[in-house]
């Protein structure tokens, strides 16, 4: 498993330091690396393929090498396990503080951040775990491609309100923390052509089996977990046919 301590937050740590506020640092990197400890243990017994974890001044990002087509079920498990991690991390805590093994002042730190890093993450702005578990929610009801638009639009709408609201709060980390989130939204918009595209190659190259089978009129219209039938030109085609001639001229 590896860890990787981003920049930003490199440059938050040293401010923290450099003011006295190590203890907060302290406790709100543990928080962050047990959130995100979940997803990459969880996926690891799904054998998701998870690669690093990337820390992050607002939380981390847990990269996997697996298939877009991997059910939703599976992905959902992973995306909630990092708050599940996260709250049996606070059970812990709470009993030692009841135990008398931790200061009040210590503990109620780790409840301002505990919550501060929960409510944060399940915020539907992309690539919060909020975010990817509406997407996951979306696409048993959506096309694919239809999703990854709308994840983008709800993104940008819930950064703007919370922009908004916040303004007068603003300070460097809280700027800091924005920038990374607009860049992130911005690569994701910039990405949906390629993660379709990979989608459908995916649903090309290996054999993938699906409970049920949908009636589309194009391929832009393709669902997770689900077999298509294309209608095309008065005519019925798989889309193992249509997917053929697509990517015949590139293989």
């Amino acid at each position: 498993m590896k860890i990787k301590f981003h920049y930003t937050y490199l440059i938050v740590a040293i401010s923290f330091v450099l003011t006295g506020y190590f203890s907060n640092l302290l406790i709100f990197t543990s928080i962050i690396v047990v959130h995100e400890l979940g997803h990459y243990l969880i996926a690891k017994m799904l054998i998701l393929n998870p690669i690093k974890i990337t820390i992050y001044p607002f939380g981390g990002i847990t990269t996997a090498n697996n298939l877009i087509n991997t059910p939703i079920a599976k992905n959902m498990l992973v995306a909630v396990s990092g708050i599940l991690f996260q709250s049996i991390y606070f059970f812990i805590i709470f009993s030692l503080y009841k135990c008398g093994y931790i200061r009040e002042y210590i503990f109620n730190l780790f409840v301002t951040y505990h919550y501060s890093i929960m409510l944060f993450n399940i915020l539907p702005i992309h690539p919060l775990d909020g975010s990817i578990i509406l997407d996951l929610l979306l696409s048993i009801y959506l096309p694919y491609k239809i999703t990854l638009k709308i994840n983008v639009i709800i993104s940008i709408i819930t950064g703007t309100i919370i922009i908004i609201s916040n303004y007068y709060q603003f300070n460097y980390t809280t700027i800091l923390i924005i920038s990374i989130v607009v860049n992130n939204i911005i690569k994701y918009y910039k990405n949906i052509n390629y993660l379709f595209n990979k989608f459908l190659l995916e649903r090309y190259l290996y054999k993938l089996s699906f409970s049920s089978t949908k009636n589309i009129s194009k391929i832009d219209n393709m669902y997770l977990e689900k077999y298509h039938i294309i209608h095309e030109n008065n005519a019925y085609l798989t889309e193992k046919q249509v997917l053929k001639r697509r990517f015949n001229r590139f293989l």
